[in-house]
């Protein structure tokens, strides 16, 4: 047993003597370290690459929770495209199309990445999770999970989109001071924001149902009152509630919200509005205009209406280079398709005009009044045989039902057959003012079977009744230009001379 040592120091080779778990143990640093590094330098990578990211579309977020609210999920949605909107530089796809868009989002819009989400609630609490991916080659920028109270969905959206500012390396432009609404009042303008986003009369009504609740829960939400004044608008644009009638509310409320918070954005849009359809201020339409297409340079929305008001002045080449850059932000929309195909039709280039209109019907193909207005771009270019197509499609379908009678036989006055514009047209002189259409609607019947004076009396009617057509009524091919009249009528609404055609 003496040549036996329990002796643990190095042998003769002069070389240490390493134990397993000392092994171990440096094997495990060794791959925690690599590990580290591997993942500091995706998540450096995955910075980088978020930075360089200029455009961008917010996708409709899935509800988790509440599938039949679909208000709850697309506010989300909502309010992270109007924050985001007032980045200078980032180029965010409007509302419109982000609910639209099926498929391939990164191809169809064009976008350099793509953020999807859903939300999730657990009693009285919130969960969303967010994940952002490179459109070109399918890479994970990042993910996030954000949980708040129900209670503060206002901070939650405002938080998300100052989280996704933040890692596209952007800055949010800083808002005054923000009246906190009540939750059930927030609640309420989320619903008619979504409501008015679904562009059918039927969700008009409920939008305004839903934004006269917010205002009255809380008198104070100036959010609220803007978009309650932009609703009341388009229901009269969409001819279910008449100038006179509807439009002084619309201004009180955009008033409303200007003297509440003069800084708003949404309140200056609304007066903008109303001053451009309503009021006819040229002057004070385009200074509320261009003070939020500059706070907002990314809105489509905005962008749309300062258009309509080059439009309305006669000065085509920015009204269609406003219409272009609307279209852009906002591809999907049927609407600002529509308007460009309208703005050529006023230049008196319905060729150009064919292919918006028809990406207008492709848009909202169950949309009567789309394909009413393809069937008029169609006459006009000369197609007379497709626009009757049209219109023979739009009788037997029964979709003409959902028209205003004189669009129907305006088209059919085109098509040589005159009788049902005539009769609409006898029948209005013993009519109760409660019962007559719109005088426009007469106007243009008059003008489609060239009866002059009666188009010029129902015209002097129509500036009676203070019509939002009005001021894009100069660029209709139905109006006698060289008619002395015509000037008298851009006189009364002091518009500018404009070109014969």
């Amino acid at each position: 047993m003496s040549g036996l040592s329990l002796n643990t120091e190095a042998p003769a080779t002069g070389r240490p003597v390493v134990r397993p778990s000392r092994l171990w143990l440096q094997i495990a640093a060794v791959f925690l370290g690599t590990v580290l590094l591997v993942w500091a330098g995706a998540w450096w990578r995955a910075r980088i690459a978020c930075a360089q990211i200029r455009s961008l579309a917010v996708l409709p977020f899935s509800d988790l929770t509440r599938p039949n609210e679909n208000w709850f999920a697309a506010s989300f949605t909502g309010e992270i495209i109007d924050a985001l909107d007032r980045v200078p530089g980032l180029h965010v796809i409007a509302r419109t199309s982000a609910f639209k868009v099926r498929g391939d989002a990164g191809r169809q819009l064009g976008v350099a990445a793509v953020l999807e989400g859903s939300v999730s609630q657990r009693g009285d609490r919130v969960h969303v999770a967010l994940a952002m991916t490179r459109t070109s080659d399918r890479y994970h920028l990042w993910s996030a999970n954000y949980d708040r109270p129900v209670r503060d969905l206002q901070g939650l959206h405002e938080a998300l989109a100052a989280a996704i500012a933040g890692r596209l390396d952007v800055r949010l432009p800083a808002l005054p001071h923000r009246h906190q609404p009540a939750p059930q009042a927030y609640a309420a303008y989320l619903q008619g924001r979504y409501l008015f986003d679904q562009a059918n009369p039927d969700a008009l009504n409920h939008a305004t149902e839903r934004l006269e609740q917010a205002t009255s829960i809380d008198p104070g939400f100036v959010r609220a009152w803007a978009w309650l004044s932009i609703v009341r608008e388009y229901r009269v644009a969409a001819g279910m509630a008449r100038p006179n009638q509807a439009m002084p509310g619309s201004r009180d409320a955009a008033e409303r919200a200007v003297a509440l918070d003069p800084d708003s954005d949404a309140a200056h849009l609304a007066l903008g509005i109303v001053k451009l359809q309503y009021d006819w201020d040229w002057a004070g339409a385009k200074q509320e205009l261009d003070r939020v297409v500059q706070t907002n340079p990314e809105s489509a929305f905005a962008a749309h209406w300062r258009a309509r008001w080059f439009q309305s002045q006669g000065r085509m080449d920015e009204a269609i280079s406003e219409t272009g850059r609307a279209l852009a932000l906002d591809p999907f929309s049927a609407a600002i398709a529509g308007d460009a195909a309208s703005q050529y039709v006023s230049l008196n280039r319905p060729e150009r005009a064919l292919p918006f209109a028809q990406k207008a019907v492709d848009l909202a193909p169950d949309d009567p009044g789309a394909l009413a207005a393809l069937a008029n771009v169609l006459w006009l270019a000369g197609q007379r045989e497709k626009s009757r197509q049209i219109v023979d499609g739009l009788r037997n379908s029964g979709a003409a039902a959902k028209l205003p009678a004189s669009v129907l036989a305006s088209l059919e006055a085109r098509l040589g057959e005159p009788a049902g514009a005539r009769q609409l047209l006898d029948q209005a002189e013993d009519l109760p003012d409660d019962q007559l259409l719109p005088a426009v609607d007469y106007a243009r019947l008059a003008g489609v079977i060239e009866d002059w004076d009666r188009l010029f009396s129902w015209t002097e009617e129509a500036l009676g009744e203070r019509d939002v057509e009005l001021p894009y009524w100069w660029g209709s091919p139905l109006v006698p230009k060289s008619d002395p009249r015509f000037e008298a009528f851009l006189s009364q609404m002091n518009l500018p001379a404009q070109e014969v055609r």
